[in-house]
């Protein structure tokens, strides 16, 4: 869990960085990161989805004693969605006009989730994980690492690898990557690294 939060951390922070930096007028530069924000939002979605589904009813009917720190999780992905609902409507409205007004919207729109969303990953981890450990089995825990990663579209499996893996240390690599089945290793190896540099080069050498 902390290698995804680490992802959705790293690219809240990019997101908002690039937007406030693009000089006004740069359509292309607002469309790309437009589609990126559309990416971060699709990916943050589907990880609290997991949550939704696998985590929070087995602590619900586990750890009755922690019951109000469960609803809190839960309240902070409804107002996580609120964040993120600004977030997409803003970079709509930006990517159409370029314009510093728009941009800043959506720049502060960013910033605004960015809080919320630093929030409830600190809380997660700090809080909620050590009761993971204690009320979930093993099993359970592998299912919602295997939800993940098998639920996510096919063209977006190795994106997602790649952000997992890119500030990853020898250790979690090689734990990361021994949950992944062989083909998808080989896969990754041969195109996987390849594609995901390019794609990074692309969205962040534009500032």
């Amino acid at each position: 869990m902390m290698m995804i939060h680490r992802v959705f951390r790293r690219e809240a922070a990019h997101l908002h960085r690039f937007v406030r930096a693009t000089a006004p007028g740069n359509l292309d530069r607002a469309r790309q990161l437009s589609r990126y924000g559309r990416e971060y939002i699709a990916g943050l979605h589907h990880h609290h989805a997991t949550e939704d589904a696998l985590i929070w009813p087995l602590l619900h009917e586990r750890a009755r004693l922690h019951h109000e720190l469960v609803d809190r999780m839960e309240m902070q992905h409804e107002a996580l969605d609120v964040t993120l609902t600004a977030v997409e409507e803003r970079l709509s409205a930006w990517e159409l006009t370029a314009e510093a007004t728009d941009r800043d919207a959506a720049a502060d729109s960013v910033e605004e989730h960015l809080r919320v969303l630093l929030e409830h990953i600190d809380d997660e981890e700090q809080l909620v994980m050590p009761m993971v450990e204690q009320y979930l089995t093993g099993e359970e825990w592998e299912r919602v690492g295997r939800a993940g990663m098998e639920n996510l579209p096919k063209e977006k499996v190795l994106v997602a690898l790649g952000a997992i893996l890119e500030e990853a240390d020898d250790e979690e690599r090689r734990f990361f990557l021994a949950k992944v089945p062989l083909a998808g290793r080989v896969l990754w190896r041969l195109v996987g690294r390849r594609q995901y540099a390019r794609q990074m080069a692309l969205l962040r050498d534009g500032n």
